[in-house]
């Protein structure tokens, strides 16, 4: 018997910095964003003009944070141990 092997740790990656971050963020924007354009609906049916602004800014809002979520998908780090099991199930 030899001497037992110490295993490394991996190195542990901030939340903001992964993939699953960025997809429940894309997920929080579309569902404001159905909400939001909900409200524009209703506002552009009602003729409310002050409440047709504030809902069309909220709904061009959600949008632009769902797309720019989307686009920082592919800046998005994924753990060594996510990556392994993906080259596993590959195989």
């Amino acid at each position: 018997m030899g001497r037992p092997k110490i295993k490394k740790k991996a190195a542990v990656l901030p939340f903001r910095e992964t993939v699953a971050f960025r997809f429940i963020m894309v997920g929080i924007a579309a569902i404001f964003f159905l909400l939001s354009s909900y409200q524009l609906l209703r506002a552009f049916g009602s003729g409310d003009t002050r409440l047709l602004i504030i809902a069309s800014v909220l709904t061009l809002g959600s949008a632009a944070l769902a797309l720019f979520n989307l686009a920082q998908v592919q800046k998005a780090k994924i753990p060594k141990s996510a990556q392994e099991r993906m080259k596993r199930a590959r195989r």
